[in-house]
């Protein structure tokens, strides 16, 4: 049985080794196509493909039995993350033209499905930032980002939303200053940090850097970094493309948490069937259908709409900031209701940190929390419609 296990796991890994070697050539293709063209060079097909692609990689190297206990463990994070890159994943958004922002959400949404912890959001942010410069020292760090040897935590600073979240300065070659709610932390090569103007990049190892974990819902937690006359290298970025970074990573995010609701709702509607109360299924009983459907609605608009979002800017809709503070409006009180609800109609096993379903409840309730939250984008669309205050 041991041996059939390990075959089948190899099976998967080279279907999802011929996936990326598929994507990689679509990708060449698309460097010789006009930008409306390539549009389309990944299908609906494509998108399901590689969902699955993700999610069967998952199930063999991040299974949910003591997923919970691994994500403590920075070695298991960072061999699911070079397994990840090893997939292609590493290099999500260095070309948003072969693989766009969809994507980028399909990714997150099964890495929330899956409760894993792998420092997607920080590589990302460093493809989209720093992709286009030409630097040396910048290109052998992506490099290194896409083939999993490194691991980048992201710092947004001011660009954060959150004035709790602190930021950071450049004072000629080195970054002081102190960050809340990085992700990633304790497994992290490298941190990137918004400031002014461009991205600051040093390594964990640098001197003058100091990580605090701030235990909260978020597992592994979210870290206070300090940088203190830090070595750092500063890339310029133009302030309009970090606050696009900034809400991309927003949209991936309430993707992570879409993936970690939906997995709550299975559950749910699982346990709806089997489990028993004055003699008859509780899924028989009116007022857990009403809840298990009116999450069923929500999880759809919240999907539609980070869809809809996603899919403006992959063809470059000028108004796609407008679609996504409006998906991340949407989402952040429908998926929390819905991580809500399936909470209650799993009862007292809910409870249980043994069980999977609280990991879920944390992952949705810590994503939609961040970065401003729902907040932040009811201002924006504020703004949008009425005019700037």
């Amino acid at each position: 049985m041991i041996i059939d296990k390990e075959q089948a796991i190899r099976k998967r890994e080279v279907n999802l080794g011929i996936f990326r070697a598929e994507i990689v050539r679509e990708s060449a293709h698309v460097s010789h196509m006009t930008s409306a063209d390539a549009m389309e060079a990944l299908s609906d097909t494509d998108r399901d493909l590689l969902r699955r692609s993700i999610r069967e990689f998952l199930a063999a190297r991040w299974p949910g039995e003591g997923a919970v206990e691994r994500a403590g463990e920075p070695q298991a994070v960072a061999a699911v993350w070079r397994g990840l890159a090893d997939q292609g994943l590493g290099a999500l958004g260095s070309d948003m033209a072969g693989a766009g922002l969809r994507e980028i959400a399909i990714a997150f949404e099964e890495l929330g499905r899956a409760a894993c912890p792998a420092p997607l959001l920080g590589a990302i942010a460093v493809n989209l930032a720093l992709a286009p410069q030409q630097s040396n020292t910048v290109r052998a760090l992506l490099e290194d980002v896409h083939q999993g040897k490194a691991a980048v935590a992201l710092a947004l600073g001011a660009f954060d939303g959150d004035t709790s979240a602190g930021r950071a300065e450049m004072r000629g070659d080195a970054l002081t200053g102190k960050l809340a709610f990085v992700e990633g932390a304790q497994m992290a090569t490298h941190f990137a940090v918004f400031i002014d103007g461009g991205v600051a990049v040093a390594a964990s190892s640098a001197r003058g850097v100091t990580i605090e974990a701030t235990p909260g819902l978020a597992v592994p937690a979210f870290c206070e970094i300090t940088f203190d006359d830090t070595p750092a290298i500063r890339v310029n970025v133009h302030p309009e493309i970090l606050a696009d970074i900034s809400l991309i990573t927003r949209l991936a995010c309430a993707g992570r948490a879409l993936g970690a609701a939906q997995r709550g709702f299975e559950m749910a509607v699982e346990h709806a069937k089997v489990r028993k109360q004055f003699g008859q299924f509780i899924g028989q009983f009116q007022a857990i259908q009403h809840k298990l459907a009116n999450c069923l609605i929500s999880l759809d608009g919240a999907r539609m709409t980070l869809e809809n979002a996603a899919a403006a800017r992959d063809a470059g809709n000028p108004d796609w900031r407008t679609f996504a503070s409006a998906a991340v409006a949407f989402a952040g009180p429908a998926l929390r209701a819905v991580a809500v609800e399936t909470h209650r109609a799993l009862g007292a096993i809910g409870y249980a940190e043994e069980h999977e379903a609280p990991r879920h409840f944390r992952r949705v309730h810590a994503d939609l929390a961040r970065f401003g939250g729902v907040q932040r984008a009811r201002a924006e669309l504020a703004d949008f419609l009425l005019g700037p205050a």
